[in-house]
């Protein structure tokens, strides 16, 4: 980073797009949060020392050694000034940017991809909120997720991820897994590809649960139960597919409002417990996956006025 642009986001006179390369530069290594903070200090002592005055003729001179004892003493003071002064600038400007938020929402039916400050790639799944860091600048990397997501974790062993939800935290430190965390459901579920991750429950006292490989945890009354993935296909969603194998009707229709964002009400009691399999294409709509089920399985749609609440009969 050159020293100009930081001079001139210390003086408050950098560019949006100079502020946006010095964040950049900030994030990209621990080093360069300990160069930002002495290239400020010494920004600090030029602004605050203004130079030596030298004493003017005709006037009696101190003794020497008071002189240099009276400049040891000045510039002891501009130090110490100048460390505090940077020390909370540094810490002014790390929180300022640790601070600031960025805020990724899903609509029904889309999904998104998207990169974080540490490489981490993640892929958010339909009425889905990703809250994280402009950069992450403490001994954790944490987000917080509303819905459902896949990630792909940049390791760092010195600085573990954590997804924080309502229901439940899981760290790691590097490794691939999928978390479906709907503030709106009671349901949790946490799946592992590769790697490892440690699951706390936030409501409850117990043990924390540790997964490995093709594991998922899922809550249950209150408390974590570990199985094995049966079908990878349901993580399908990151190509736009929802699929599903062997699931009770009234389930799938739960997956559907999360889809597609519709209130789904089953009046047909003979319809809740019948078994579907199948896959369909989000972007066809939800109209579209249930006049393909009525196929097979025999039942009336209707709608609310405004399409919000889809009611089976």
């Amino acid at each position: 980073m050159e020293k100009e642009i930081l001079y001139k986001f210390f003086d408050g006179k950098a560019s949006d797009e100079e502020k946006e390369a010095v964040r950049i530069w900030l994030e990209s290594s621990p080093e360069n949060e300990r160069t930002l903070f002495r290239e400020r200090e010494f920004f600090d002592a030029m602004i605050l020392s203004g130079g030596v005055k030298v004493a003017k003729a005709g006037k009696k001179s101190r003794p020497l050694f008071r002189t240099v004892l009276f400049e040891a003493i000045k510039i002891a003071a501009v130090f110490a000034l100048t460390v505090a002064c940077g020390t909370y600038f540094y810490q002014s400007e790390i929180r300022k940017i640790s601070e600031a938020m960025n805020t990724i929402t899903v609509p029904a039916g889309q999904r998104v991809n998207l990169t974080l400050p540490d490489g981490t790639n993640v892929w958010l799944n339909a009425r889905s909120e990703l809250r994280y860091p402009a950069a992450f600048t403490g001994n954790k990397r944490e987000i917080t997720l509303d819905g459902e997501a896949y990630f792909e974790v940049t390791r760092n062993e010195g600085k573990p991820f954590v997804v924080r939800t309502d229901k439940c935290n899981v760290e790691v430190l590097g490794t691939k897994f999928n978390v479906e965390a709907y503030g709106d459901s009671d349901d949790f579920c946490t799946s592992l590809m590769e790697g490892a991750v440690k699951i706390v429950n936030r409501s409850a006292s117990s043990v924390p649960v540790v997964l490995k490989p093709n594991q998922e945890a899922r809550l249950q009354n209150g408390s974590l139960s570990v199985s094995a993935i049966g079908n990878y296909d349901r993580f399908r969603w990151r190509d736009g597919l929802v699929c599903f194998n062997n699931i009770a009707f009234k389930d799938l229709m739960v997956r559907f409002e999360k889809c597609f964002g519709v209130s789904v009400i089953v009046e047909n009691e003979s319809l809740k417990e019948y078994s579907c399999s199948g896959k369909f294409r989000i972007s066809d709509g939800v109209d579209n996956a249930l006049r393909i089920l009525q196929r097979n399985a025999r039942y009336v749609i209707e709608k609310s006025e405004d399409g919000s609440v889809i009611y089976i009969k």
